[in-house]
């Protein structure tokens, strides 16, 4: 069968089909094509006219995705994100969570029948390989954390924690649910990763950036206020609150501005924005019951000051900064762009290579 007649033939079965045996057999004419893909992902995410048994179809048809390898996985997670319906995020994260607890043959049980499922191999270890599993791990976080955020509990989600009978599945959509409440997720990530890295970039739009995803200053911050006012004149760029009650105020500057001179000493820019998170600190500890009314429990704040690019500094340069940091006994810091990225993939990647896992 050529390809457009293959096309054809999947508008009609989602027009008028509901066998599973021909679902089969079309799944099968597309895996022969490098862009089957596209036509398998329509076959996964259509209605059906409303057919009561289209989640059998629907699953099909996502296993059949399986077939491309990662790019699938990807190809799901897009999908889902872009459909944001309760149906979409029920059958995504029931797959995924099922790939990256390795029950993947739990997942399919029912169907072992079909030549479209035989042919993947999915009780193979292939499956159950590190690159299947953490990507696995990241696309369900990524589509926990991006889908229906107006709820608190979408409603596909929470089903899947009540239909299974696979506790380790079960076990990973809780903990992406988690970490759904720390909004943890890699589009932020590489959103903030493109905007410090152009040549030219204000301070508002590392602002804005920052704002949408405070993950990035503080991976497990309990309240985030964006320029708060400290008195009547100082306002500082984020207030964060962490988990241990702790405040840290944030003064940032722009990437492209250079943290230390040729000589080593600290730049100007640096020096001023230094000195500003020194002052909102001065006040908090001089002002501190008056503060303590829009702040609770705030006492002598920690200062980070966010500037430049440490990956640009010379070793010269680096150990110079590792001695300003240090004079200052943690209660102010100097960091580049890059170091707060850096910290927040760490805590992303490494929520994804053990977070999921029941203690």
């Amino acid at each position: 069968m050529n390809f457009k007649d293959l096309i054809q033939l999947v508008d009609d079965f989602i027009e008028t089909g509901n066998n599973l045996d021909d679902l089969n057999k079309i799944l099968l004419e597309l895996y022969r094509y490098e862009d089957g893909l596209r036509y398998v992902i329509k076959l996964a995410v259509d209605d059906y006219g409303g057919y009561t048994y289209k989640g059998e179809l629907q699953n099909v048809a996502l296993l059949g995705a399986l077939k491309w390898g990662i790019d699938g996985l990807k190809a799901i997670e897009n999908i889902t994100i872009a459909k944001q319906g309760y149906r979409y995020i029920l059958n995504a994260t029931s797959l995924l969570s099922h790939i990256s607890s390795c029950t993947l043959a739990k997942y399919y049980n029912f169907l072992h029948h079909l030549e479209c499922l035989k042919v993947l191999n999915l009780e193979g270890n292939e499956f159950k390989s590190t690159s299947w599993v953490a990507s696995a791990k990241n696309i369900l976080l990524n589509i926990t954390t991006s889908v229906d955020k107006a709820s608190d509990f979408p409603i596909g989600l929470v089903t899947n924690l009540q239909k299974w009978d696979n506790p380790p599945a079960q076990h990973h959509l809780f903990a992406a649910m988690l970490l759904r409440w720390f909004n943890l997720n890699s589009y932020g990530l590489e959103q903030f990763k493109e905007v410090i890295s152009r040549k030219s970039v204000s301070e508002e739009d590392c602002h804005t950036i920052l704002k949408n995803n405070p993950y990035i200053i503080e991976p497990f911050n309990a309240q985030v206020w964006s320029k708060p006012r400290f008195g009547a004149k100082l306002v500082p760029d984020f207030l964060i609150r962490s988990m241990d009650d702790t405040y840290t105020v944030i003064e940032i500057e722009k990437p492209t501005d250079p943290i230390l001179t040729a000589g080593g000493e600290l730049h100007s820019k640096a020096t001023h924005a230094k000195r500003q998170a020194l002052d909102f600190q001065h006040w908090v500890n001089k002002n501190n019951a008056y503060a303590s009314q829009d702040f609770p429990n705030i006492f002598s704040p920690m200062c980070l000051v966010i500037i430049g690019l440490e990956h640009t500094l010379n070793d010269k340069q680096k150990e110079r900064l590792k001695q300003e940091n240090e004079s200052t006994q943690g209660r102010l810091r100097i960091v580049g762009f890059d170091w707060i990225y850096n910290r927040a993939k760490a805590t992303l990647d490494n929520l994804v290579n053990f977070g999921f896992e029941k203690i």
